[in-house]
């Protein structure tokens, strides 16, 4: 058995600094061998890890003391049997994993804004590894991932990049290199590498993305898998494999039309392409061994960088888990956050998600239908910031389009990610990044709400009227009704007058798949949802 390393180590790759450094791969087992990694600047040696515990089946992990930022190196991994590996162009910096669906998947090219973002980006600091999207070990996949590499993020590499990824890398390079305390010590280097690790599919559950055992863990995990046992009971593999095919084809199909008309504008959006040609093939049909099952995501993304150092990761999912287990998605996202904090050896690994944004499709709109699952998923994601601790999410309640469940500003999402990065794991204290979350609600002459966050100043910003403020109150019957709002002179105090309701019992916010949400503080933030019984006890969010 040759000496291999993990696809991630390749040329170009960004370490984490001050932190051990874990290399990772496979030799020829045996206790006569031994694996030797030494990362180097010239011929001096920085770091330094023997390893001398290998697996039966050849597979070993060496650790080398953290090093501060810097570089570029060379990391040599040498075994006493005689194999040389090396990896050139290496940096010690800041590396973070985006995962997710969708909405982490879509490309900048893609995105609103395109145009100007990768026509103006510069060579930035920013190197992306993408591991190979696959739901399963095959052929394909290996050969994916030997030719998978870190790539240098400039105006003519940004446009396949994650488009929330892209922006969340570039405000994390300004501040921390702007910033004295985070610029790079090292003599002869003059800026900080920011390393994105991209580990996402489109329409993937939760499930997707922790293993079957930490399912079964909860009641709402084994919900998960079920459910699915139930949808593919009756499928043989082969009747699976027919369909995938099938749907392959079509996929295939509608990208060949796609072309023809990204190849005169390669900056249109998906909404822009499904509008030309038709929308696209979905969903995938579902099997035993499809990609998108339950624990197959872990096992052949995740696990394919375990337990890679790296300083935290953003989140953004939730989509697919909004029709059948809205109430279900904190209990299970709370098991798989344990769950990589332990396959990654970071009890403390800090998780950055956003909440889901506004979205109705067209066809519960015009039926006057809202089922009121989308708030009560971004209900829960807001219980995970609350109880987890380690978790801050980005509220998107003034994001969204109608419609349109990939809506195309991502820049947004990826600021507000940055923001909270920079503020809780960096310690940018003055950075505003904490929207505006309720600590009071009593009854006046109408009701009063008392907000707390990053802000002086809060701000009813409705296209419409105060009426359509997205504020609503009960009253003894539990039946909600429309509140016109206004801010008190204070700032931080919503007044609100509803008529209907005589004594009120309950207020909500921003409670609705799609509508207006008016609340924005003066620091841009956008306030978080929620619906309160008056009277109940309100506790901290961050």
């Amino acid at each position: 058995m040759a000496l291999w390393l993990n696809g991630i180590f390749k040329d170009g790759m960004v370490l984490q600094r001050d932190k051990e450094i874990r290399v990772f791969g496979t030799t020829d087992p045996g206790p006569e061998n031994k694996v030797t990694v030494t990362l180097k600047k010239g011929n001096k040696n920085i770091s330094k890890g023997i390893c001398t515990d290998i697996y039966d089946d050849g597979f070993f992990i060496a650790t080398l003391p953290g090093v501060k930022a810097g570089g570029p190196f060379d990391l040599i991994v040498t075994t006493k049997t005689g194999d040389k590996l090396k990896i050139q162009d290496v940096w010690s910096g800041e590396v973070w994993v985006a995962c997710g669906q969708g909405n982490m998947s879509y490309p900048l090219k893609r995105s609103e804004g395109a145009r100007k973002a990768v026509e103006s980006c510069p060579d930035t600091n920013i190197r992306f590894y993408n591991i190979p999207a696959f739901g399963n070990y095959t052929e394909e996949q290996m050969i994916a991932e030997i030719e998978s590499e870190w790539i240098s993020i400039n105006k003519d590499t940004c446009g396949d990049m994650s488009a929330v990824a892209f922006y969340f890398g570039r405000k994390l390079e300004k501040y921390l290199n702007d910033d004295v305390d985070y610029q790079n010590t090292a003599e002869g280097d003059t800026h900080l590498k920011i390393g994105i690790i991209g580990c996402y599919m489109d329409g993937t559950s939760i499930a997707s993305w922790q293993s079957m055992e930490s399912l079964y863990n909860t009641v709402e995990g084994r919900r998960y898998l079920e459910e699915y046992a139930e949808l593919t009971r009756y499928k043989s593999d082969e009747e699976y494999e027919l369909e995938e095919k099938a749907f392959r084809e079509a996929q295939e199909e509608h990208e060949s039309k796609a072309q023809r008309y990204l190849s005169g504008n390669p900056y249109l959006s998906y909404f822009d392409i499904d509008s030309l040609v038709g929308p696209a093939p979905w969903p995938p049909p579902v099997g035993r061994t499809s990609d998108r099952r339950p624990g197959a995501l872990f096992d052949t993304m995740v696990l394919r960088i375990v337990p890679y150092s790296m300083k935290g990761v953003v989140f953004y999912q939730g989509e697919n888990d909004a029709d059948e287990h809205a109430d279900d998605y904190a209990a299970v996202m709370r098991t798989m956050i344990e769950e990589w904090r332990e396959s990654f050896w970071d009890e403390d690994l800090p998780f950055v998600f956003c909440q889901l944004p506004m979205y109705i499709s067209k066809e519960r709109k015009y039926m006057g239908y809202d089922d009121m699952k989308w708030p009560r998923l971004r209900l829960s994601q807001e219980k995970v910031a609350r109880t987890v601790p380690g978790t801050y999410m980005a509220v998107l309640s003034d994001c969204g389009e109608f419609d349109n469940v990939h809506p195309t500003d991502k820049k947004t999402p990826g600021d507000r990610l940055a923001q909270l990065a920079l503020r809780f794991v960096y310690g940018f204290e003055t950075l505003p990044a904490i929207s505006p979350y309720v600590i009071d609600v009593r009854r006046g002459d109408g009701v009063e709400i008392s907000f707390e966050g990053d802000f002086s100043m809060l701000n009813i910003q409705s296209p419409f009227s105060s009426e359509e403020s997205g504020f609503e109150i009960a009253g003894t019957d539990g039946e909600f009704h429309p509140a016109e709002a206004t801010v008190d002179f204070d700032g931080r105090t919503v007044l609100l007058n509803c008529p209907q309701v005589e004594y009120a019992m309950k207020v909500r916010y921003a409670y609705f798949s799609y509508g207006s949400a008016s609340l924005i503080a003066d620091t841009g933030l956008a306030a978080i949802p929620f619906t309160i019984t008056i009277g109940n006890t309100i506790g901290e969010f961050y």
